[in-house]
């Protein structure tokens, strides 16, 4: 493959000077239609979650609060990242249509947003983790002054620590030698410093450590926890302290012949909704480390690995590995995609509040649904 050598060129996005196989016809097709699946879950699965937590009253609780904070969050990723960067990358082949003020925006939010979905995601595990530790008092230990302060604590935090990419973005223009034209590629200036600190880098690193470590760390550690605790729960029953005494709970049985018949089971009495609930606990635990963990750092080993590269290194266009750009975006865009699969489509009342707010439902399929949920506490 031949190769190509620019000096002062920022190695993570260079100007298209000889063909990438980004402008192969198949290639193309294949990122697009992947772009346009990303970004068409995103927006619609989050817009779902958004139009069930506003239509179905019983959906509106205090620990839902964070809930709603991760999907507007994912919600603006999927609005104003996922089209910018397909444009940028597939459309237009590293060109930037946009201008200049949209070049400084889009590099700004396609750092803040993701972060912002991580940091919600942890106060989502948090709340969780008092909910089983501590049923009765995960009310008063998140009052609503503390969703709100926490929720705008993490949309203030990611926005002011990812502000210098507003200013390290920059126009790169080039021309095209086939046709004379004027071309713009929007990038990163890499070779920014203030006081002697390059800023990219030390940002890079910094939003590596503070939104990827340390809530990957804190999932795993809360998760491990909570699995191990409702665990320790079903094996041990008389020590059941996630569960208040006489807390009843009604679980249908199979009907027959046109009856519906409900049996009552005292939580402390068997382990029939405590296996349930740990299962649960382990799908959701399973899905949501999993997704953060690998969907989230191909895009921060990427970005480490262009932000600290030799600037003047050759880079080859024509090679496979001119393709983990776009991939890594991709993924890191999928995590907002499935965060309202993992959250709400694993609930089982969710599910049915979905189809109680897009379908006409029967009455008396609310009612036997309300009856299946009765239970006076509810971790989950």
């Amino acid at each position: 493959m031949s190769t190509i050598s620019i000096p002062d060129q920022n190695p993570e996005i260079d100007p298209p000077v000889e063909i990438s196989l980004l402008e192969t016809p198949i290639i193309r097709l294949i990122f697009s239609t992947a772009y346009l699946f990303v970004f068409l879950s995103t927006v619609i699965g989050n817009v779902v979650i958004l139009c069930v937590f506003v239509s179905q009253r019983r959906l509106r609780s205090l620990p839902k609060f964070f809930l709603v904070n991760l999907t507007i969050a994912d919600f603006f990723v999927g609005c104003f990242c996922v089209l910018q960067n397909a444009a940028h990358f597939v459309m237009f082949d590293h060109r930037w249509p946009f201008g200049r003020f949209m070049c400084h925006t889009y590099i700004y939010l396609i750092h803040m947003l993701p972060n912002v979905s991580a940091g919600i995601l942890v106060l989502v595990s948090v709340e969780r983790f008092v909910a089983v530790l501590r049923p009765l008092r995960v009310r008063r230990a998140f009052p609503r002054s503390v969703l709100i302060a926490s929720s705008a604590a993490v949309w203030l935090t990611s926005a002011i620590m990812n502000f210098p990419y507003f200013f390290t973005a920059r126009l790169f223009e080039f021309t095209d030698f086939t046709n004379g034209q004027i071309l713009s590629s929007c990038t990163r200036n890499l070779g920014l410093e203030i006081y002697g600190f390059n800023v990219v880098k030390t940002v890079t690193t910094i939003n590596f450590i503070f939104w990827y470590a340390i809530p990957l760390i804190t999932l795993l550690i809360i998760y491990a926890t909570i699995f191990a605790v409702i665990r320790r729960a079903e094996t041990c029953p008389q020590n059941n302290k996630l569960i208040p005494e006489n807390t009843k709970a009604v679980l249908p049985q199979i009907p027959q012949e046109g009856q519906e018949e409900f049996r009552t089971r005292d939580w402390r009495s068997g382990s029939t909704v405590t296996v349930e609930k740990r299962r649960r606990v382990g799908r959701l635990a399973f899905g949501i480390v999993l997704s953060f963990a690998l969907l989230s750092l191909p895009r921060y080993a990427y970005l480490i690995w262009t932000t600290f590269r030799d600037r003047n290194e050759p880079r080859c266009l024509g090679c496979w590995f001119n393709l983990a750009q776009p991939i890594t975006f991709l993924l890191l865009f999928l995590n907002s995609a499935i965060n309202p699969f993992l959250y709400a489509f694993l609930s089982a009342r969710f599910r049915e509040s979905i189809k109680d707010t897009f379908y006409c439902r029967r009455e008396i399929d609310k009612r036997v649904f309300m009856r299946q949920i009765t239970v006076k506490r509810e971790v989950y």
